[in-house]
């Protein structure tokens, strides 16, 4: 859905931040969507008050009823830091036992069905703690903080970016998308050169497309990206969450991996087909017009010889015999003027009563449309058909493409094999699998083919805590981000 305005429209895919949690939804007047996790941290929320609003806003909850929640827009997110007193001088008598908070986690879920405020909530949290006041004012701040994320009932709606998808996968589940991230990502797009004006081609499994919406969204609106797959359907959830305009799904095309080599005959293999079946139809349409003609003429000679026979054969009859036949032939006239002045006054009331049906079926239709337009219609998946995406994405790679990207679970070896071949020397591919070895593997046949200047990388990756006298690298970090292989293609 083009979104060429900033603001949170209706038919748009947004996402949803609560603390560190993320969750993207269409947005649709009248709809509720579900946030959190099962159980007492689960909740509804209506967004019909974030239509018009420009992204980036900040929204309070307002509770409906006991897990429904309405939301308002807020200038000035309520922040509970002036909860935070004088505290201690250092931290060094505090143990953490678990026994310095008094309410239980059963109480506290009562404290929130009661309608109390998350504010609220975390100053009765605090209260109940007794080594709150002990600890220094960067603890009680971190201490406060942490529980509004839990606690707070404000949220806060983005727009889709390539980052945000990311984070949230990655915090979701690694493996959803092959341990890919984000500085594997930035790695890949560069290594590969993707830009506008360029044909590219990609295959992709086990990431959810999103290093299609990656290349996608850097090659705008020019150029050609041709997505490889193995299986029924292509991986694009990410796209479909990007809120591309059809102008830039226009760029993307679809292709399976085993229709790669029978490209060009599929095409030549087509037209001689159907100009021989026009052929055929051609040659039994005139066949079966010369039959009927001699049927039509051989018929009417048929029955004026067995007229002319009859009359031949039959008697001359007595002239009483045509008068009883004349007054018999009269009254079957009249008889049958009668019958025909009867079908014809039912048949206009038949034809009444239907005209009256069809303009009752065309006034509900009406309606209907009506009812259609007036809701948003969803965005659509496909551009084109399958048979129009198979015969563009041939003509991109017969052409040649300027970069290629590999990125799957599976051993790459035999995609990449396939898809070399449509390389231009001298431009540059990536692989990226979630496991070296498969790389290194592939290391020593890339060569065979014209792969030069190979390099195999693994990224690291920590964050930082930046802030006033507190500022040391963040305690947990991820494990890994996946392994590149990434070289130019030469002439051997």
């Amino acid at each position: 859905m083009p979104l060429k305005k900033n603001l949170i429209e209706e038919g748009c895919v947004v996402m949803v931040q609560k603390g560190a949690y993320l969750k993207t939804c269409r947005v649709f007047s009248g709809r509720s969507y579900t946030f959190g996790k099962r159980g007492d941290g689960q909740f509804t929320l209506n967004l019909d008050g974030a239509l018009g609003c420009p992204f980036g806003s900040s929204f309070r909850m307002d509770r409906v009823s006991n897990k429904m929640f309405s939301i308002t827009k807020i200038e000035n997110p309520v922040i509970s830091l002036d909860i935070v007193t004088e505290g201690g001088v250092d931290n060094r008598d505090l143990q953490d036992d678990g026994r310095s908070q008094k309410l239980t986690p059963d109480e506290i879920i009562t404290l929130k069905n009661k309608g109390l405020t998350g504010k609220e909530v975390i100053q009765v949290i605090t209260e109940n703690s007794s080594t709150f006041k002990d600890k220094t004012v960067y603890s009680q701040e971190k201490y406060v903080n942490k529980k509004q994320k839990k606690y707070g009932e404000t949220i806060t709606i983005h727009k889709p970016t390539i980052r945000l998808l990311n984070d949230m996968y990655y915090t979701q589940d690694p493996l959803k998308i092959a341990n890919l991230r984000i500085d594997t990502l930035s790695q890949l797009l560069c290594h590969s050169n993707v830009q506008a004006g360029g044909n590219f081609a990609v295959f992709e499994s086990g990431s959810q497309g999103l290093v299609t919406a990656a290349m996608l969204q850097r090659m705008g609106t020019v150029g050609h990206l041709v997505q490889v797959y193995h299986g029924a359907h292509p991986q694009r959830e990410a796209v479909d969450l990007m809120n591309f305009s059809e102008e830039e799904l226009l760029v993307l095309s679809f292709i399976n991996v085993t229709k790669l080599p029978e490209a060009t005959q599929r095409d030549s293999l087509t037209t001689t087909t159907a100009t021989t079946n026009t052929n055929t139809t051609t040659t039994t349409n005139s066949n079966t017009t010369t039959t009927t003609t001699s049927i039509t003429t051989a018929e009417p000679m048929d029955t004026n010889e067995e007229d002319e026979t009859r009359k031949e054969e039959t008697p001359h009859s007595s002239k009483s015999d045509e008068q009883k036949h004349t007054n018999e032939d009269s009254e079957e006239n009249l008889i049958q003027k009668d019958n025909e002045k009867l079908d014809c006054e039912s048949q206009e009331n038949k034809d009444q009563h239907v005209n009256g049906k069809k303009s009752e079926k065309q006034d509900q239709e009406t309606q209907k449309s009506g009812e259609q337009a007036k809701k948003p219609s969803r965005p659509r998946k496909f551009v084109r058909t399958q048979v129009e995406d198979v015969s563009m994405s041939s003509s991109v790679l017969e052409q040649g493409i300027m970069g290629l990207v590999v990125a799957c679970r599976q051993y790459p070896n035999d995609v990449v094999k396939e898809l070399m071949p449509f390389l231009h020397p001298g431009h540059s591919f990536v692989v990226f699998s979630p496991y070296k070895e498969p790389l290194m593997e592939l290391y020593s046949e890339v060569r065979t083919l014209g792969g030069t200047n190979m390099r195999l990388s693994e990224t690291w990756l920590r964050h930082y805590q930046v802030l006033p006298q507190r500022t040391h690298p963040a305690i947990n970090m991820s494990g890994g981000g996946g392994y590149l292989l990434y070289g130019t293609k030469v002439l051997k």
